[in-house]
């Protein structure tokens, strides 16, 4: 398998790359690429190889190829979990803010920023 492997190369339609390698272990579509991959033993020693199609032609043919560090899940996670915590570090921020003004504006309209005369009476005899 590892010899039929060898003879698959881009440009290959994928009915060619089923005649010669058979069903792919396992069939996967991302951003328009199709991706089939392969498992097979040689001396007991396991091989994982992809063949990706794009519009039906095989464009690459190989290792599986890993995501570019910065794509990962776990680096997209951690530039979200940073935003998001700004994003709630600035929410807390305008809470406090309009809370104040609410209460300036709240005593303003009571006249609490006022001093008011409050006649004295006499009691009456």
């Amino acid at each position: 398998m590892l010899k039929q492997f060898g003879e698959v190369k881009p440009g290959m339609e994928k009915d060619d790359v089923l005649d010669l390698m058979g069903t792919p272990i396992r069939t996967q579509r991302t951003q328009g690429k199709d991706r089939w991959t392969y498992v097979f033993y040689d001396n007991r020693i396991r091989f994982e190889k992809e063949v990706q199609f794009f519009e039906g032609n095989a464009i690459y043919a190989g290792d599986i190829k890993q995501p570019d560090a910065v794509k990962t899940a776990a680096a997209v996670d951690l530039v979200h979990e940073a935003k998001n915590r700004e994003i709630d570090e600035q929410i807390a921020r305008d809470v406090e803010k309009y809370r104040r003004a609410y209460e300036v504006y709240e005593s303003q309209v009571k006249g609490d920023d006022k001093v008011r005369y409050v006649p004295t009476f006499e009691p009456i005899r």
